[in-house]
């Protein structure tokens, strides 16, 4: 059987990385919240940043 593949990365430099780039979506979508699309990305954005933030929490160094 086959293992899933985790949508985080193995190492904190990395983690961190996509965890920031996270954040810059989610800060630039943030100035569109009145367009429908913006919504859309802060949801998004945001649900992806939580997950990869508790990730980030449980690597080690």
């Amino acid at each position: 059987m086959s293992q899933l593949p985790t949508f985080f990365a193995k190492n904190r430099r990395d983690g961190a990385r996509l965890l920031s780039s996270g954040l810059v979506i989610l800060a630039i979508a943030l100035t569109q919240l009145n367009r429908p699309w913006g919504q859309v990305v802060i949801v998004l954005s945001s649900a992806i940043c939580l997950y990869w933030g508790f990730a980030y929490r449980r690597l080690e160094r």
